[in-house]
């Protein structure tokens, strides 16, 4: 019975938060597309710059590449907590923002152990927040026009993985993702000699499932643990269903809709369409030693050049290029008398071409990551990686994000789950 009352504590954590929150960074460039793409990467793989597509771990999920769960030979739960402190500056302006919430939640479970494992869990897709206003006046005349952009919500994806090794140092995996949530964005106008606000208001909301493929080939050196390591995986370009709403509405000047007498107009209710999700393809390379040292390096590219939005209409992305290299350092796995020496100490830099075009200038990312895993009591983990980067430049036109982001995870492993008893 404590098996099944493990299992229920985790399924009851998973749907608790089943309205997983999507606020967890703010950005203006979230504007674009579906907004800030989440990728796969656990803490770990965070502080190693996010690389992780070649690189199997024992003690963590193995979350980037489905093919590397069948190193994950014990139950394995993942949580993990973010905040972010954000500078946003123009040429002119600047302002601060601080946000933060839940990352991710990740359950995994040997089948057949050391060869066939499966994974399920919940996690950010993508994720929009933004707010901006333009002052200027009505057209044609001298009188003042306010008008405010705002922008929230996001794509979650709830997602299924299974990984089975083929032969020795030769596996292959296979993601199912159920990508849902809701996209809203307002433009509201508000003219200074009227009591009112008017907005226009659109709500896209996703329901569709993406499929996802993985390959991992490890191939040992030497007998002394030394590997040399090769990961692909590829996101299949897909079209997701998507059912819009738009409508006119009008407010107080609080923001509020006036009153329950006046509805708001609406457009398009439930209209049925499709959004054009790109293509993705990862390739990593990794050298290690297990239990001691790992470098590593991912490049990701996804070719959101073909991204379509709801009317079928090129909104100008261009394709992505994410690079990554990091390592990590374990001084002796056993050293029992020596703490210290158990704690995992990772590095890694990580370089991003994002889709994101203005002003015909390219929007790049670049960012410096450490972290620090902490072994807890049998072979449980908790994990600290912190993100220090520059998105964007004050070039007239654009906005540069400066940003400090701290992640907490914490890893439950257990080798006793599914185990039968012998006595009762």
């Amino acid at each position: 019975m404590l098996g099944i009352s493990r299992i229920a504590v985790v399924v009851a954590l998973i749907f608790s938060v089943s309205g997983l929150s999507a606020q967890n960074t703010y950005s203006p460039y979230s504007v674009f597309g579906i907004g800030d793409l989440n990728s796969m990467d656990l803490v770990p793989n965070i502080a190693m710059g996010r690389v992780g597509i070649s690189t199997p771990n024992p003690f963590h999920l193995n979350n980037k590449n489905p093919a590397l769960l069948p190193y994950n030979r014990v139950v394995v739960f993942e949580s993990a907590v973010t905040v972010e402190q954000k500078k946003l500056s123009t040429d002119a302006l600047s302002q601060d923002n601080f946000t933060g919430g839940l990352g991710y939640l990740g359950f995994a479970f040997p089948v057949v152990r050391e060869v066939w494992t499966m994974s399920f869990g919940l996690m950010p897709y993508s994720i929009v927040n933004y707010e901006s206003r333009e002052l200027g006046f009505v057209p044609g005349t001298e009188t003042p026009l306010s008008t405010t952009y705002t922008g929230s919500g996001g794509v979650t994806q709830a997602y299924f993985a299974s990984g089975i090794k083929l032969t020795k140092g030769l596996s292959v995996g296979l993601r199912a993702a159920y990508l849902f949530g809701s996209i809203k964005q307002e433009t509201e106008f508000f003219v200074a000699e009227t009591s009112f606000r008017s907005a226009d208001v659109s709500k896209n909301a996703f329901s569709d499932i993406a499929f996802s493929l993985g390959a991992a080939y490890s191939l040992e050196l030497r007998k002394d643990e030394s590997y040399l390591n090769f990961g692909i995986t590829y996101d299949l370009g897909e079209n997701q269903t998507v059912k819009r709403l738009e409508q006119l509405e009008r407010r107080d000047l609080s923001g509020d809709r006036q009153s329950p007498d006046d509805p708001p107009y609406l457009v398009t209710n439930n209209l049925k369409g499709s959004v054009d999700f790109p293509a993705t393809v990862g390739i990593g390379i990794g050298f290690e030693k297990r239990l001691k040292w790992t470098v590593a390096a991912d490049i990701t590219l996804g070719q959101w050049s073909d991204y379509r939005n709801f009317d079928g209409e090129d909104v100008g992305l261009n394709d992505l290029t994410a690079i990554g290299i990091g390592g990590s350092y374990l001084p002796d796995a056993f050293a029992v008398g020596n703490y210290l020496n158990r704690v995992t100490y990772m590095v890694g830099l990580r370089y991003e071409k994002t889709p994101y075009l203005v002003n015909d200038q390219e929007i790049n990312d670049f960012g410096i990551n450490f972290g620090v895993t902490l072994p807890l009591q049998t072979i449980s983990r908790l994990s600290l990686a912190f993100e220090v980067g520059e998105r964007g430049s004050t070039d007239p036109g654009l906005i540069q994000e400066r940003y400090f982001r701290a992640y907490l995870g914490i890893t439950v492993n257990d080798n006793k789950w599914f185990i039968r008893r012998k006595f009762d």
